[in-house]
């Protein structure tokens, strides 16, 4: 297993919060401050053709859930890295109003901070 450092970069830290009514993908450059948000129906496909767009090294962050092991087996080969987190740990995603949107900017926020 590949030994990950703090110093290592990625050119897009994205975050999926993923349900049964939508997902929602939110993406930050490594140079930039801007959150891009979108929403789509919950199809893989769609996903996958979102996360190919990104060009350069990447990583996803995707909460742990009942969807998380399928999410992570599809998804795989799509990205450079997946790191899967602990909603119940993350501070920033128990505060404030929730939804589907809200969770995906705050994640990655979490990511690349």
């Amino acid at each position: 297993m590949k030994q990950i450092t703090k110093n290592e970069i990625y050119k897009h830290y994205i975050a999926v919060d993923w349900s049964k009514v939508n997902f929602a993908i939110s993406s930050m450059r490594d140079n930039g401050i801007a959150i891009k948000t979108e929403e789509h129906p919950p199809n893989i496909k769609i996903l996958k053709n979102c996360l190919k767009k990104f060009a350069g090294k990447k990583i996803l962050t995707i909460e742990e859930t009942t969807s998380t092991h399928w999410l992570y087996v599809e998804l795989k080969d799509t990205v450079d890295r997946i790191l899967v987190c602990d909603p119940f740990r993350n501070r920033l995603l128990w505060d404030g109003p929730k939804n589907d949107k809200i969770d995906s900017k705050n994640l990655c926020i979490l990511l690349r901070n």
